[in-house]
């Protein structure tokens, strides 16, 4: 049961003064920019360039767009995240579902190109280490191990 002063307060919070439209109507807040996602297909290995926020807004557009990729034939499934500005949660775990996926069929997956910025949520997280491009091996030639 509404009383009436509980009315009368209900009424006067959603209406302006003098029958304006109240602030948050009148200045409509812009559109953020959506994920913009480019393939480059180069034989057995896959580049995905992602630009734009990977947030809780976006997430579901990266993954589907990445679930629909076949991937038949593909050996390395490299995601260029130079465009990237920020990196929330949501994007982290899409992340993980795809290198689990990557996994599950024997490809290789890299992550290259991060800003700093991008970087830092896979360093606060501990993802660092599981998303780290494997650093090349440097082999010493034969010539060079003899002591004599």
């Amino acid at each position: 049961m509404v009383r009436a002063h509980e009315w009368d307060v209900s009424r006067r919070l959603a209406r302006a003064p003098g029958g304006r439209r109240p602030w948050w109507v009148s200045h409509p807040v812009a559109p953020r920019p959506g994920l913009r996602l480019d393939v480059e297909s180069a034989g057995s290995r896959e580049v995905v360039a992602i630009s734009g926020d990977v947030d809780g807004t976006t997430a579901a557009q990266l993954e589907s767009f990445l679930a629909d990729r076949s991937l038949a034939g593909c050996s390395v499934l490299e995601l260029d995240l130079s465009g990237v500005g920020s990196l929330g949660s949501v994007g982290l775990s899409v992340l993980l579902a795809v290198r689990r996926r990557c996994l599950q069929r024997g490809i290789e997956l890299r992550v290259s190109g991060a800003p700093p910025s991008v970087w830092r949520a896979f360093e606060v997280t501990g993802l660092d280490a599981t998303f780290r491009a494997p650093a090349p091996v440097d082999r010493v030639p034969a010539q060079e191990l003899a002591l004599f």
